[in-house]
């Protein structure tokens, strides 16, 4: 019979053989050297562990929870069980679970950089941001060279409004890894909200090589414009990003054209027929395949940086977009009455995932002071996002107008009827904005960076009032402010 010796010499041997096919990615291999050790070593926490890790990577969820949730309750005081456990826990998205075994991985070494960065995720993920702050920073000490934890770090001051020093953040996670995509865009979008517009649009176009898709399209097979003399030339700009980017940045096929060029325009169908009648476009269509030549083609939000925009020479900020004449004739006919028609968006999609912290939609029932105001009449604007019924609420009357807003020309025709347009952060906004409309826009603490940090103007839109929130995720005092205002409008 084998001695216990000799019993452990072979346990170690064999896991050491395993330990081998994980550092090479060799893990069904793993997986059927640790089968046997199971059965034949079955309470053994270390076999256990790397069962876990094993099953995990070869996409076992529930076999490595089971793993090595059995190998913390043999040895709960093992600092990497209780990591790799929490671990897991935070990928189901069990979040409370998983903050305790991080937590508690933490009191057993707490000079795990890993334990520190995702407590800090977690913490970031529920907006929870000097704690965040705190377990990044934990991390970079522990960790000089941890590029994650300092993108984290820098978007965790950005949501405090701190470009400063999420810029700080962000460059020092470039002085680490120079090509790090992520660390140049969210760089770009904080030299942008500090308003160094010709550095920002530089670092903006590292976007594209991102590990996901700017473009809604595939580039065309023409060359990209490098700022070639456009005079008698034809260029396609194609819509990227969000609807109100491709609102706000529309502006910019005008002085393309006012250069000489033919300007083509593909953007997604619903704002076609609003950008028709942008100045500068000859044509605008919902895919790229336009029946006349190109020579050239540019994203849209590539356009300013080729044009040495700055903050002082934004184009067009008195408004250029128009409602459709007959569309607007016929809202005319519909939304009459001698009241303050007041237009309400309140809610957004949601964000970008490289900024969880941002944000922007404010609850109906935060709007309920503009009830109490006298004289006005409230309309919503609300488009409803797929078939579920709009939230409302009976202390706060609106009008319901979201089935009429089928695209943005449609929008953009009641828009005019409005008296005042007030709207989070939203394509609406924009809208509200390039029909040269008034257009008062609640931002969140941590705004996006066209915005800036402390305007309560905007260079973009000459129509436009922002009105910041002063506490994250507090929207009282905006409300409280915009409720004044409307109180107080002459």
């Amino acid at each position: 019979m084998m001695n216990h010796t000799s019993s452990q010499d072979d346990l170690r041997e064999a896991m050491a053989a395993v330990a081998r096919c994980v550092e090479q990615g060799l893990w069904h291999e793993a997986m059927e050297r640790l089968l046997p050790l199971k059965q034949r070593h079955p309470g053994q926490a270390h076999v256990l562990h790397m069962l876990g890790v094993v099953r995990q990577e070869l996409g076992d969820a529930r076999g490595a929870l089971d793993a090595l949730s059995q190998a913390v309750a043999i040895l709960p005081d093992n600092a990497v069980f209780q990591l790799d456990l929490g671990l897991l826990l935070k990928k189901k998205g069990a979040r409370p679970p998983a903050m305790d075994r991080l937590q508690e991985a933490l009191r057993l070494a707490p000079d795990s950089e890993a334990a520190w960065f995702h407590l800090g995720d977690l913490h970031m993920d529920q907006g929870a941001i000097d704690s965040a702050i705190d377990c990044f920073t934990h991390a970079t000490r522990l960790q000089p060279d941890f590029v994650e934890a300092w993108i984290n770090l820098g978007l965790c001051q950005k949501s405090r409004n701190r470009p400063d020093l999420a810029h700080a953040c962000f460059r020092a996670a470039l002085r680490l890894r120079p090509d790090h995509a992520l660390a140049h865009v969210n760089l770009s979008m904080t030299l942008l909200m500090m308003e160094r517009y010709p550095e920002g649009w530089q670092e903006y176009e590292w976007r594209f090589r991102l590990d996901r898709p700017s473009l809604s399209h595939p580039l065309p097979d023409r060359p990209r414009w490098q700022g070639e003399p456009l005079d008698g030339k034809t260029i396609l700009l194609l819509g990227e990003q969000g609807f109100g980017d491709m609102i706000q940045f529309i502006r910019f096929a005008d002085p393309l054209a006012r250069m000489g060029a033919r300007v083509l325009v593909t953007v997604p169908t619903p704002l076609v027929r609003l950008l028709q009648r942008a100045p500068g476009v000859a044509k605008v269509q919902d895919h790229p395949q336009f029946n006349e030549p190109v020579h050239y083609y540019l994203p849209l939000l590539s356009v300013p940086g080729l044009l040495g925009t700055t903050i002082d020479t934004i184009p067009l900020n008195q408004g250029y977009l128009t409602p459709d004449p007959e569309l607007a004739r016929l809202w005319a006919e519909r939304l009459t009455g001698s009241t303050f028609k007041v237009g309400v968006i309140w809610e957004g999609k949601p964000l970008h995932a490289n900024d969880p912290l941002r944000r922007r939609s404010c609850p109906l029932k935060e709007w309920l002071p503009l009830a109490q105001v006298p004289g006005i009449t409230l309309y919503s604007l609300q488009k409803s996002e797929g078939d579920g019924p709009l939230p409302t609420l009976a202390q706060l009357p609106l009008v319901p107008l979201h089935e009429h807003l089928t695209d943005f020309a449609t929008t953009a025709a009641i828009m005019t009827r409005m008296d005042l347009i007030l709207s989070i952060d939203s394509a609406t906004a924009h809208l509200a904005g390039a029909l040269g409309l008034p257009v008062w826009t609640l931002l969140p603490r941590a705004p996006d960076w066209r915005w800036g940090s402390t305007r309560n103007t905007t260079p973009w839109y000459a129509s436009m009032r922002l009105f910041r929130q002063t506490v994250t995720d507090r929207w009282q005092d905006p409300i409280r402010a915009i409720t004044l205002a409307l109180e107080h409008r002459s």
